[in-house]
């Protein structure tokens, strides 16, 4: 179908070439780049668009007659059925097929009718993680304390060790949106999974250029091997005092990072805490009932839920592990391959959401800290790469 413009141009090219139709069409495929003999129109369909121009003075198609369309009739009632479906929801939600059934309507007519008359698409609703009214304050007054200390130390942010646990299941969860299978017709496959699938509970710690673990939470049992347990204060103390802790002995780092874990019981615990400052000092600690709380209700915020797990699970089940030993290998191996710039990335993007927590007249000052951390690391990161091989 020709637009208005383009049927302007026809007309106009039709008087300035002896009103002759064929020379006006193949000027207009040169300018317009198509091919030979290809449209957009017949030269007996060129003459009745200037007719039509000559005798209406418009470029528009007259108004056809015979039955009228029902789908600009039907478009009102269908707006006033989905507005009082939506008000009927508590979270305003509304059914395309609920609409029709009200209306005696085909499905597919009023699904016709919402995009092409009403302009209207349908949209995932997104969920996201609650927020009590307390929370907003501890999460700008972290986020203010988080760039102050940016400001006095630019590394500090790429010495913080963001630990975390996550469970991984034998057979792994299907995302139904990164899964697709590209096939000359539907294949009909299912994916199935167990009600009750074996898994388990690992945890990992990671700075800005390296990380320790994935440590398991499991026991071994003379029958059965090793058993995936829960996580208690009991078991987090001894996973911090017997693996965690001497790793980061072992790299020299025990004294540069300041720990981060979030809010679980296990990781607040008061047989917990006495190790941590022992071990950490109470400067370098990020955690509830410490002297630096980490906020509530914010895995918005840790790059181990906002990329590590989401990460490491997209890259384990890749091959399909069969077994729980298997699957522990996988996930060792997946995290021992992570490139440090990836660690780096997830610092520098825990930066950015921190400033969505500020207010916009205190942004300006934070992206002054975020230059001048940049041009830090990058000088770090070039006088390490050039320097000359030791021993």
């Amino acid at each position: 179908m020709l637009r208005a413009p383009n049927k302007a141009l026809l007309v106009k090219l039709f008087y300035m070439n002896q009103e002759s139709a064929t020379i006006t069409l193949h000027k207009f495929r040169v300018q317009k780049n198509l091919k030979s003999g290809k449209g957009p129109l017949t030269p007996a369909g060129l003459l009745k668009l200037v007719k039509r121009f000559e005798e209406t003075g418009k470029l528009e198609d007259r108004a056809r007659a015979g039955r009228p369309c029902l789908k600009e009739a039907r478009a009102p009632c269908i707006a006033v059925g989905m507005e009082a479906i939506a008000s009927e929801a508590a979270s305003g939600t509304s059914s395309a097929s609920e609409a029709a059934r009200q209306l005696g309507l085909p499905p597919s007519s009023v699904r016709n009718i919402l995009r092409r008359i009403l302009q209207l698409y349908p949209y995932e609703l997104q969920s996201c993680h609650e927020l009590l009214p307390a929370d907003t304050a501890q999460r700008e007054a972290f986020a203010k304390w988080a760039f102050c200390k940016m400001e006095q130390d630019p590394t500090w942010v790429f010495n913080i060790l963001w630990t975390d646990e996550a469970h991984f299941s034998l057979h792994g969860d299907v995302n139904n949106y990164n899964c697709r299978i590209w096939v000359t017709s539907n294949p009909l496959e299912y994916t199935q999974k167990p009600l009750h699938s074996p898994k388990v509970t690992a945890w990992c710690g990671f700075t800005g250029s390296f990380i320790i673990g994935p440590f398991f939470f499991e026991t071994q049992c003379p029958v059965n091997g090793w058993i995936s347990e829960t996580v208690n204060a009991q078991r987090y103390l001894t996973l911090l005092w017997e693996t965690a802790v001497p790793c980061l002995i072992q790299r020299g780092q025990i004294s540069n990072v300041t720990l981060m874990q979030d809010r679980a019981t296990s990781h607040t615990a008061n047989s917990v805490k006495p190790f941590l400052i022992q071990t950490f000092g109470e400067d370098r600690i990020v955690s509830r009932r410490c002297r630096y709380p980490w906020p509530p209700r914010t895995p918005d915020l840790t790059p181990a839920d906002f990329w590590l797990w989401g990460y490491l699970k997209s890259r384990v089940y890749l091959s399909g592990p069969s077994s729980l030993s298997e699957l522990k290998d996988t996930i060792r191996r997946e995290a021992s391959s992570i490139h440090p710039d990836m660690f780096h990335s997830a610092d520098a993007g825990f930066v950015t959401r921190l400033e969505c927590l500020l207010p916009v007249v205190v942004v300006w000052c934070t992206k002054v800290v975020k230059v001048f951390c940049s041009l830090f690391i990058h000088c770090f990161f070039d006088l390490r790469t050039s320097a000359p091989p030791t021993g």
